[in-house]
């Protein structure tokens, strides 16, 4: 069975998949540019994280049901698109603010911790 889990190696391979998110659904991401305007670097590459990992284990829940039943319950397939977008709208909104370099999250932003 053909695996349909959302993977990722690069934050390239992130900032393609967010490419078509305006398009599929504008929504979700001017609610998350809206959100991310009162965010910090840091908050917003911990939002992106999360929603990755969201995506992740939302694949991961819709393959399982894929192999233990035949097929992934509606359910499953929605969350799947849903948390798949949420990281692509996440993954753009970190390219916008340039963070689409794991280092460029880490840099010394002027502040004293």
């Amino acid at each position: 069975m053909e695996s349909k889990m959302f993977t990722l190696t690069s934050f390239d391979d992130i900032a393609g998949i967010a490419q078509g998110v305006e398009i599929t659904n504008p929504n979700m991401v001017e609610r998350i540019r809206r959100a991310a305007d009162s965010l910090n670097r840091h908050e917003i590459a911990a939002h992106l994280g999360q929603a990755i990992t969201e995506a992740t284990d939302a694949a991961h829940v819709r393959d399982f049901e894929e192999v233990q039943f035949g097929e992934a319950s509606a359910d499953a397939i929605v969350d799947c698109e849903y948390y798949e977008d949420l990281a692509a709208a996440w993954s753009l909104i970190a390219s916008e603010h340039q963070l689409t370099i794991p280092h460029s999250i880490f840099a010394h932003d002027g502040s004293v911790h």
